[in-house]
């Protein structure tokens, strides 16, 4: 049963993290399910975007290149880490290292074709306030993360993020029936500035910042078993700026992107499969279907997890 087995409940949520830190702007996505103290579970995985459209504010059009139609894409290996201390807190780790690429030209913001670095990390601790194991009440949850940015240049279409340092938190809120488990999670990022980078398209002689747009996320996620070993799950990600700049709007320049009013809506679906008692492979898609200042991502992406300690390992 979904709701008793710990041991398939630790693999489901290590391939739920590893899956849902995948989509920028949003880094990585809380539970408020904790694994028994002293073990958790690494996590590997690899996540492809692509986008041939862009909201240009929140219109629809041809692009992010309309001359050419060239595709704007970004692969990324994932890894992370998560360990509980206790029955009540624990802690993760999530980096990544990434690749984007704009086949033909790269258009009026000026670059390179392709780059790749070290993309955002993401450190938090987790605290579970109600625990449904020994309650009736849903599991409850607080995340608290802190942002370190990539080492990677801004201002580019194909810019593998914004940069900024910076904080997060979350309330988490999730049950696990014998037909189904289902978590809600809503929270509150801010970032610090980034320096406007000079090459780029309307880039300062230099010293000048650029504000990061602080941003409210929800995320919503259903799973239901399909057989012993067998995970089928849907999910809603949704990231939305509080300030910011549009494209084409007062103040836009490309060398600001960071600054960018960038809202975004995600649906999918994932499937995860317990190999045996300490491994798990997952795989899952996404798409962008509404947003603001932002690619119209289609994304795809397959990961692995590792559970150790107790009375599993390698």
């Amino acid at each position: 049963m979904l709701g008793n087995d710990r041991a398939s409940r630790t693999l489901l949520l290590g391939s739920l993290f590893a899956l849902c830190a995948s989509v920028p702007p949003a880094l990585a996505q809380g539970t408020p399910w904790l694994a028994e103290p002293g073990t958790g579970t690494v996590n590997v995985s690899y996540v492809n975007q692509n986008a041939t459209e862009f909201f240009r504010q929140t219109t629809k059009v041809k692009g992010p290149l309309e001359a050419t139609g060239a595709n704007l894409a970004q692969n990324t290996m994932w890894f992370g880490v998560n360990y509980a201390i206790n029955d009540a807190v624990a802690l993760d780790v999530q980096s990544g290292w990434a690749r984007s690429l704009v086949a033909g030209g790269v258009g009026p913001s000026g670059g390179q074709e392709s780059y790749s670095g070290l993309f955002d990390s993401n450190f938090s601790v987790t605290w579970r306030i109600v625990d449904e194991l020994v309650s009736n009440a849903p599991s409850v949850a607080v995340r608290v993360g802190a942002i370190v940015a990539g080492g990677y240049d801004t201002g580019y279409i194909n810019s593998l993020g914004d940069g900024g340092n910076g904080v997060e938190t979350s309330l988490i809120v999730g049950k696990f029936g014998s037909a189904a488990g289902a978590s809600a999670e809503i929270g509150y990022r801010n970032r610090t500035s980034t320096e406007v980078n000079r090459n780029a398209v309307g880039g300062a002689a230099g010293g000048e910042k650029v504000d990061i747009p602080s941003d409210v996320f929800l995320n919503l996620s259903l799973f239901v078993p399909a057989g012993d070993r067998f995970t089928i799950g849907a999910d809603y990600r949704m990231v939305n700026a509080l300030s910011g700049i549009d494209i084409g709007g007062a103040g836009f320049s490309p060398s600001r992107f960071p600054a960018l009013q960038e809202d975004v809506h995600i649906v999918g679906g994932r499937a995860i499969a317990n190999v045996t008692e300490a491994v798990s492979v997952s795989g899952f898609f996404g798409q962008v279907v509404a947003g603001r200042n932002t690619a119209v991502s289609r994304i795809i992406g397959f990961g692995v997890s590792f559970a150790f300690g107790g009375g599993v390992g390698f």
